[in-house]
């Protein structure tokens, strides 16, 4: 069974990929042409593209051969959230280490699981809401009341802010993978990885809609699609 799985999940996630390229394209090219509403269309579109990512790049993970037993692997599926399943994940992937230093391995895990809740599970709540319709304003749990924390976390949500959630993750995910098939090199590669992952969140954590707008907007390729579309009168 967990063949099968993780066959059909790098499948799946392969079509994810391409899906991200284009979404990635559309909406480079809106803000070219300086289509605000399709901009915005395409943000809550590639929030769900991440949920589908990050949720089939968890059955990959979990499925990958040598990885887990099905005995554990039926354990991390038996939690209730995505939160406790990915908990269950990295505590068991941490049993995989042949290591005495009881302290090397904590450090590790409270660097992880610090990752984890914000840059996967935190977002994956916002995620919940896009998914649930609620884009322009949120409800509490129970649908009674709109949740005005949430609604202004919607708002704030752009593109730029998801493709983060995408790098990071995928490096996330990498630490965890090397936990399971990867013991020796993980003892060579974990803090590298960590502090690409560390550099890279605070070197983009003043990226912004407005920044990726600038960047294509003051570019030589940019100047060269407008002038040509004030050849065609588009402009």
């Amino acid at each position: 069974m967990a063949e099968e799985i993780f066959i059909a999940s790098t499948e799946n996630l392969k079509d994810l990929k391409k899906q991200r390229k284009r979404i990635c394209a559309l909406v480079n090219r809106a803000i070219r042409e300086k289509k605000d509403a399709d901009l915005t269309s395409l943000t809550k579109v590639y929030a769900l593209l991440y949920s589908a990512y990050v949720e089939t790049s968890f059955l990959k993970l979990i499925h990958t051969p040598k990885a887990f037993t099905e005995s554990e692997i039926m354990q991390i599926m038996a939690e209730h959230n995505l939160e406790e399943k990915w908990v269950k994940c990295v505590n068991l992937a941490f049993n995989r280490l042949n290591t005495t230093n009881l302290g090397e391995v904590a450090n590790k895990k409270q660097t992880l699981n610090r990752l984890m809740q914000e840059y996967i599970i935190k977002p994956s709540l916002i995620r919940n809401k896009v998914a649930h319709g609620q884009w322009i304003y949120c409800l509490n749990s129970d649908c009674t009341k709109i949740n005005q924390n949430t609604t202004t976390q919607i708002g704030n949500l752009d593109f730029v802010k998801i493709e983060r959630y995408f790098c990071i993750y995928d490096k996330f995910h990498q630490c965890i993978l090397d936990l399971l098939i990867s013991h020796k090199t993980h003892f060579r590669d974990y803090y590298q990885i960590i502090a690409e992952l560390k550099d890279y969140i605070e070197s983009t954590k003043s990226w912004s809609l407005e920044t990726k707008k600038h960047k294509i907007l003051s570019s030589i390729k940019y100047q060269n699609y407008k002038e040509k579309y004030y050849k065609n009168g588009a402009y």
